[in-house]
């Protein structure tokens, strides 16, 4: 799964140099929203289900696509995930990126990048809470660092700081 995984992601590499022409040709749809929605909070919520990765991939898909959502890497930080335990590292490092376009799409006058990217990465947290109830072992020290900073309310600010940084 990870290789198929790790196949989407670099052909959304590939890829996203074309979104300007990509974009031009697809129109966002009541359909494609509301899907778009739907699978980013399953994801959060349900990130191991079984039929993820068709999820996954028709999201990054839609991303390229989508002629109103942007979204960028949230944090480089999260990079480092792969460091500590590849299991799940792919899965939460997109995830920021769909629910960055899910916050898009549920506020689309919000402009703040650094709102917008905290609604990123609050939906990795989520996401990062379900594995850990299916798999204890999964342990990420930033994500956990992260949650502790978002309890206190300070996702946003540690947000703005990366991006002073």
């Amino acid at each position: 799964m990870a290789r198929r995984l790790l196949a989407v992601l670099a052909v959304l590499v590939i890829v996203a140099p074309l979104t300007s022409v990509a974009k031009a040709r697809c129109p966002l749809t009541l359909e494609g929203r509301e899907r778009a929605l739907d699978y980013a909070h399953s994801l959060e919520d349900h990130p191991l289900a079984k039929n993820n990765l068709e999820k996954r991939m028709w999201l990054t898909e839609w991303l390229v696509k989508s002629p109103v959502v942007t979204v960028a890497p949230c944090c480089k930080q999260l990079s480092s995930l792969d460091e500590v335990n590849n299991t799940y590292s792919y899965q939460l490092r997109m995830q920021a990126m769909y629910s960055q376009a899910a916050f898009q799409l549920e506020h689309p006058d919000e402009k703040n990048w650094a709102v917008i990217q905290a609604a990123g990465l609050a939906g990795t947290l989520r996401a990062y809470r379900a594995i850990q109830r299916v798999d204890p072992t999964a342990k990420y020290p930033l994500l956990d660092d992260l949650m502790w900073l978002q309890k206190k309310g300070k996702l946003q600010q540690y947000i703005e700081q990366q991006v002073k940084d």
